[in-house]
């Protein structure tokens, strides 16, 4: 049975509870908010894989923590996404810069040595905040900076998304330290 596998870095309450504050600016519209407990930084979704790719990623990510240290990262703004022609989300994004980048780098050139191969997309890191149903967010725009909220960043998750109708469920797989 294949899982539907997402590398993620979990969020300080903080962050967390700063971000929802935002949920009074979109009262009048019919949105589900992220439950407080599932909301992370999705860093790269690695697709549809079946348990032998599981294995491999696990190892990749293993391999690729132990030779990282913790940094920071910066939030940079809410917006709607994934797309700005039919947007589904509210979404807060993040500043790439050269840690996240060599994260990214790093994991891809570790998971393409153990044979793992995924789908290339734009790197996009991305904090879902809340979702919408259908097209009510078509013609809506939205540009929320983020000023001065960052936090460290200690540990990678691997993480399963489980689609339903009503809700996306998430377990995690395992959490990789960073060196402190």
């Amino acid at each position: 049975m294949k899982k539907r596998i997402l590398v993620v870095i979990d969020l300080p309450d903080e962050i967390k509870r700063a971000l929802l504050l935002n949920e009074k600016r979109w009262k009048n519209l019919h949105i589900r908010w992220i439950n407080f407990y599932r909301i992370h930084l999705t860093f790269s979704f690695l697709g549809e894989v079946n348990r032998s790719e599981l294995d491999l990623i696990l190892l990749a990510i293993k391999e690729v923590s132990l030779g990282l240290s913790a940094f920071e990262v910066s939030l940079d703004k809410i917006c709607l996404g994934p797309d700005q022609a039919h947007p589904t989300m509210f979404w807060a994004t993040v500043n790439i810069d050269e840690n996240l980048l060599k994260l990214k780098k790093t994991i891809d050139k570790n998971l393409k040595l153990k044979g793992f191969e995924q789908e290339k997309c734009e790197f996009k890191p991305h904090i879902v905040v809340a979702r919408a149903r259908g097209n009510q967010l078509k013609g809506k725009q939205t540009n929320i900076p983020l000023k001065n909220m960052k936090f460290k960043v200690e540990s990678i998750d691997v993480t399963e998304s489980q689609l339903q109708p009503s809700i996306e469920k998430f377990k995690l797989i395992e959490r990789f330290d960073l060196n402190a």
